[in-house]
């Protein structure tokens, strides 16, 4: 019995850790080449993006495939990829709820030392997820690394993160789905144990730890079972329309609690399918909280927003990346950047 203990342990050992190999090789960039290319190319067509002047402590960006949505990325990803650690807000996609069975009301991290990252891997801040499975009550939590390794939510941000900062370490919490008050719940409860943590080791936000939130905007189209406004010029108007007002009416300006549920009420009670309807609040109200421990208030700003259609794909030609979906009228999705800094 004691050997088969023994062993046991050391099989757990085993299988723990490790490396999160790259999940999606074909929408995500690799290599180096790909994403210095995909930035570059970006920063041309956007000028706009490298004026962007403050210091901010959380993004909402993208996760689309980078050719579709690098000329968004650069803008939120930059503001915080400079921090020694960055912790990701990550949707939970179908593919992983069903292998979970589908979990509602609980975040999920992984046991991984390091992802797979284009310049070589990149570290997992170990001793804050640490901190997090011993602070945060259990019954808030689950940890699975096969979940979050086919998870690209989190995935997409990581060749961004390091092609700003070669030394940046990460920590994925993907966001289950689940109703307002489990989710005020669950993120009180990890705001105040981030905050302990940051004041415990003396961090800045901003500085020594940052937050991105990851989001897409609408999926509109048959595919995704949503083209209330039709399925021509206009009704793409009305829908990007419809994406820009939660951006700025919901997620920018000064940020209450008021604002983030009348987001998730929109959102929830429309049924507009945006991939993020839950990371959004989730990471908002989290990074609210955490504001109000800290005795500061929280500000959004809209950087940019575009969509599959408008945008199109960049011209990055043989790169060895490509796209995961088609972009038409009838199939197209928005994103919004938007930074997120402390006010007094």
């Amino acid at each position: 019995m004691r050997k088969f203990a023994i062993f046991a342990i050391l099989t757990g050992l085993i299988m723990a850790g490790g490396v999160r190999h790259f999940f999606d090789n074909v929408g995500f960039c690799t290599k180096p080449y790909q994403i210095e290319t995909i930035v570059k190319l970006s920063e041309k067509l956007e000028p706009g993006a490298s004026k962007i002047r403050g210091n901010y402590f959380a993004v909402i960006s993208p996760h689309d495939d980078h050719i579709y949505a690098g000329r968004v990325y650069i803008y939120a990803m930059p503001r915080v990829a400079g921090a020694k650690t960055v912790v990701i807000f990550a949707v939970t996609h179908h593919r992983a709820r069903m292998l979970l069975k589908d979990p509602h009301g609980i975040i999920i991290l992984d046991d991984y030392d390091r992802w797979d990252g284009p310049y070589g891997p990149v570290e997992v801040d170990r001793e804050l997820r640490q901190y997090i499975k011993t602070h945060l009550p259990s019954q808030y939590y689950m940890v699975s690394n096969e979940a979050q390794k086919i998870e690209h939510s989190a995935e997409a941000m990581v060749p961004f993160l390091q092609y700003y900062n070669r030394k940046v370490r990460i920590l994925s919490i993907m966001v289950t789905g689940m109703n307002y008050w489990r989710m005020k719940e669950v993120s009180e409860k990890l705001a105040a144990v981030l905050y302990s943590y940051m004041k415990e080791k003396g961090l800045k936000p901003g500085k020594n730890i940052s937050f991105v939130i990851s989001a897409d905007n609408t999926h509109y189209g048959p595919d995704f079972d949503y083209s209330v406004f039709g399925l021509d010029e206009k009704a793409h108007r009305k829908a990007t329309a419809q994406d820009r007002e939660l951006g700025k009416k919901f997620l920018s300006g000064l940020i209450t609690e008021d604002k983030i549920r009348a987001f998730a009420d929109r959102v929830w009670g429309e049924e507009i399918p945006w991939c993020g309807r839950y990371s959004v609040p989730f990471g908002l109200l989290t990074l609210g909280k955490m504001a109000q421990l800290m005795g500061r208030k929280m500000e959004g700003v809209a950087f940019r927003y575009g969509d599959s259609y408008s945008l199109g794909v960049l011209p990055a030609f043989r790169l060895g990346i490509g796209t995961t979906a088609p972009f038409s009228l009838k199939h197209w999705v928005g994103y919004w950047a938007i930074g997120y800094r402390l006010i007094k």
